[in-house]
């Protein structure tokens, strides 16, 4: 982290004492290889062509949860069990490799600044949990946090409370200590729910249910949690 620049007070006022990130849509933009990877599993498992420009209302879901808004979407049969295509959908995210994924723009800089501030970090994710660490690994983030929670970590994905209480639990802390930032209705929920304050990005995967759900404190650019320090 530059010198010059500073955490936001959103992490530095009302006895902030951790924080929790959504991974998908909130730190990374992974849409692209997501909806690439659903596309071969559907049409190579011969249940139909999706459309390129086709996106669906619950990426914040889990794998299985996405494939079959998409079945439904698409008005196709469900297969009786989704356990083949959730195969196939990780094998196919395997040979994309994250190739059209990024980190958000600004939010390197503010998970280290909060490193930097010793502000205890995990990633709370309906990503699976060897995801999760695949793709924190590559974009170079992986040890900036202290405990990384996938869909698969505990008992119950978002929007359960447990996976986030939990989260935060192994980070030592308690939720009024704590901020968790989402980008989805399943995300407020979840935060809701635990009685943990939740930031929005505002620029991810936002779904219709997400309207009127309570936030704590709203932004689209990474880069407004960071502001420039002016010294005399």
């Amino acid at each position: 982290m530059k010198n010059d620049s500073y955490l936001h007070p959103l992490f530095t006022e009302n006895d902030v004492r951790g924080v929790v990130f959504d991974l998908d849509g909130t730190l990374i933009d992974s849409a692209g290889d997501i909806l690439q990877g659903m596309r071969m599993t559907l049409e190579q498992a011969g249940l139909g062509k999706v459309p390129d420009d086709y996106f669906p209302d619950n990426m914040h879901g889990t794998v299985e949860g996405i494939l079959r808004a998409i079945v439904a979407d698409m008005g196709w049969n469900a297969p009786a069990d989704f356990t083949p295509l959730n195969k196939g959908y990780l094998a196919n995210a395997a040979k994309l490799d994250l190739q059209h994924t990024r980190v958000y723009e600004g939010a390197l800089e503010v998970l280290q600044a909060c490193r930097a501030g010793g502000l205890p970090m995990g990633i709370c994710t309906n990503k699976g949990h060897a995801g999760a660490l695949t793709a924190t690994r590559k974009f170079g983030i992986h040890d900036l946090f202290d405990f990384i929670t996938g869909c698969d970590t505990w008992s119950q994905p978002k929007p359960s409370p447990v996976p986030l209480l939990e989260t935060i639990r192994m980070l030592g802390l308690t939720p009024d200590q704590c901020l968790y930032f989402g980008d989805t209705s399943v995300d407020a929920e979840c935060a809701r729910a635990a009685g943990v304050r939740f930031v929005l990005h505002q620029a991810g995967y936002a779904d219709p249910a997400l309207a009127g759900l309570p936030a704590h404190f709203v932004f689209s650019d990474w880069n407004e949690l960071l502001a420039q320090e002016h010294t005399a």
